[in-house]
Order: structure tokens, then C-alpha cells, then sequence
């Protein structure tokens, strides 16, 4: 059962300091980049750029994301073209993520279902809309190396996002916040790591069977993967997050569930990422087999889970999404002066 979103402004002028937990140094996979990044990266913002009408201020919030360099560093070893193609998914997938934060959900169910009808009907459907072309461009160059499962998966994996965007949208008219079983399930399809699974796949240039991707332990490294990514961008976002009123965050769903207060559920929020970072850990251990050929693709799949998670936790800290400028200042203190909170008109 959700409850409504309490008001979290204060009458006290005091600056609060949030204290973040260590979401780099427990991760034991190295962190890896592809060595054509930079270039990748300048040459998918210039793409994206070019066909997404943004204006002046919103050009200027996207050049400041960074997102090739998160790409660069969870797609290490593939080509160029297909780190390319990486590249402009992600640069796209976080400008869904703002065109949707802007919209209700009949706005969001009418982006939906342009992207989607593009990629079910790539030859065939017509939109004059920057989503549809963007949409086009890059699922036209996907589509001629990555395999049928793959394909599948992204499709899959982007429909769900859209569905929950929407039930998120639906939750912030109403200011509802989930109960946390609800919000954990909610979360692993918003927060767009589904679709960047897929991505694994394409740019290992595997395609793994259904029966393996649905093994109730390659399933569960996912799912932590998954995770792991999500509750630290909840934690990191959470200053800018409550700043707008957001409550679509981890941080909000144990407050309310707990009755504490945002320092101690930032705390409860990085023990249950330990945990599930444990839980990686144990399953890594049991993964079966299936013979030589899965094997060597799922041993392919798992090292693009670990360079997902380290490369989330690096990254949060190079965009100016969440921190702007002081970013490496907080990656070394892992404390930040609390937002006030904007006067909605």
C-alpha cells in the first residue's frame, strides 16, 4: 500500500549535511575504458544533437552528462561502430529519462509508443518527432549484427521502462510512495538497466538462449546488477531529487517505511546495497554450466555485469548530473549540503 509523500523542508536555517556511503572502493572489478572513447563519445553527443531540437539550456544540461564515458567504461570490448552504437542508446536513454520527467503520463504513453512503433516497424511507421528519428537511426545499425534474442530483449526491456515511467509519472501526481517490495520491482524497470543489459549482448557480440538468460541465477546477477546500480544513483540523486520534490527514490521509500530520517536512510540504503552486493558475490560462485560455447558467453555476459557496476559508481562522480562541478570533491568526502527545496508555482 503507498502513503503520501510528507513534506521534507524544515524551518531551520542550519545547513544539513547528507554523508554518502562508499559505493567505489568495495567493488573489486577494475575499472575498464574502451580506448576509442573520447572520440565515440564526441561524435554521439554531435548525433544526438542534431536531431533532438533541444534548446539552449537544455543543450547545455546534456553536454555536461557524460554518458559516453559511462558507455565507454561498461562496453570495453567491442568496435568502434558497435561502441557507437552503445553510445547513442545511452546518450538517448537519459534524454527519454528527462523528456519523461517532464511529462504526465498521457505525454509519456505517446513518446512510448513512437519509439516503440520504430522499433517494431522500422521500414514502415512515420513520425516527424525527434524520438523517432533518433530512434530509427541507431536500431537501423543495431539491428545488422546483434542477434534475434537480443533484438527481442531490448524491445522487451524498453516497453517495460516505458511502463513503469508511467506508473512513476502516476505516482508523482499523487505524491504516493511505494512500500519497498513494490519499489524494488518498480526501480529495476526505471531505472533503463534492463535495456543496457541488452547492450552487453550486442557489443560481445552474443546472444544467449532464453533458457539461460531466464536460469534463475544468471536472473538473480542481474537483478543485483541491477540493483546495485540503482540504489547508489537513488542515494547520489537524492540531494537534486528532493530538492524538485521528487519521490521516486530509495531514500524516500525507507524514510516513510522507517520513520527515520534522510541521514539514516541514506544508512539503511547503502547496508542494503552491501548485502546485495554480497549476493552478487554468492551467486557469481554457483553460476552451472552449459557447455563450452554458453559457457564462454555467459563468462562474456557476467564480466559486462561487474563492469557495469564499477563503472556506475565511477561515473556518478565525472557527470555533473548529480553534483555538478564538485564532483571529484565528493567522490573524496562523501558529504554534500542538503538542496532547499524549490517553491513550486
Amino acid at each position: 500500500m503507498a502513503v503520501r509523500a510528507a513534506d521534507s523542508t524544515t524551518d531551520s536555517q542550519e545547513v544539513v549535511i547528507l554523508k554518502f556511503p562508499d559505493f567505489v572502493s568495495p567493488v573489486p572489478y577494475p575499472l575498464r575504458c574502451h580506448a576509442q572513447e573520447r572520440e565515440v563519445s564526441r561524435e554521439s553527443e554531435e548525433w544526438l544533437l542534431s536531431m533532438a531540437n533541444f534548446s539552449e539550456k537544455q543543450r547545455a544540461k546534456f553536454l555536461t552528462l557524460n554518458a559516453g564515458l559511462l558507455s565507454g567504461m561498461c562496453y570495453i570490448d567491442c568496435t568502434f561502430d558497435e561502441l557507437r552504437v552503445c553510445t547513442d542508446f545511452m546518450n538517448f536513454l537519459f534524454t527519454l529519462d528527462d523528456w519523461t520527467d517532464e511529462f504526465d503520463t498521457t505525454g509519456t504513453r505517446g513518446l512510448a509508443e513512437c519509439v516503440m512503433n520504430t522499433l517494431y516497424h522500422p521500414e514502415t511507421y512515420q513520425s516527424d518527432t525527434a524520438a523517432h528519428r533518433l530512434t530509427k537511426s541507431f536500431w537501423t545499425r543495431m539491428k545488422k549484427t546483434a542477434g534475434p534474442g537480443c533484438q527481442q530483449r531490448l524491445m522487451s526491456t524498453l516497453d517495460t521502462y516505458f511502463q513503469a515511467i508511467m506508473q512513476q509519472a502516476a505516482d508523482r501526481g499523487s505524491g504516493d510512495i511505494p512500500e519497498l517490495e513494490e519499489y524494488i520491482l518498480l526501480r529495476r524497470d526505471t531505472s533503463g538497466c534492463k535495456t543496457g543489459f541488452a547492450f552487453i549482448e550486442y557489443a560481445a557480440n552474443i546472444d544467449l538462449p532464453d533458457d539461460v538468460v531466464e536460469h534463475p541465477i544468471i536472473k538473480a546477477l542481474a537483478d543485483a546488477t541491477n540493483d546495485l546500480v540503482s540504489w547508489a544513483n537513488d542515494v547520489l540523486s537524492y540531494n537534486a531529487e528532493q530538492a524538485r520534490g521528487d519521490t521516486h527514490n530509495l531514500v524516500c521509500v525507507l524514510m516513510s517505511m522507517n520513520g527515520v530520517d534522510r541521514q539514516e536512510a541514506i544508512e539503511l540504503a547503502g547496508e542494503l546495497w552491501t548485502k546485495t552486493l554480497h549476493w552478487f558475490f554468492e551467486c557469481r560462485e554457483v553460476v552451472p554450466s552449459w557447455g563450452p560455447e554458453i559457457d564462454g558467453q555467459v563468462a562474456r555476459y557476467i564480466q559486462g555485469l561487474e563492469d557495469w557496476i564499477i563503472a556506475n559508481a565511477e561515473w556518478s562522480f565525472e557527470t555533473e548530473r548529480y553534483f555538478g562541478k564538485e564532483g571529484h570533491t565528493v567522490k573524496k568526502t562523501r558529504k554534500v549540503a542538503l538542496l532547499p527545496q524549490r517553491v513550486r508555482a
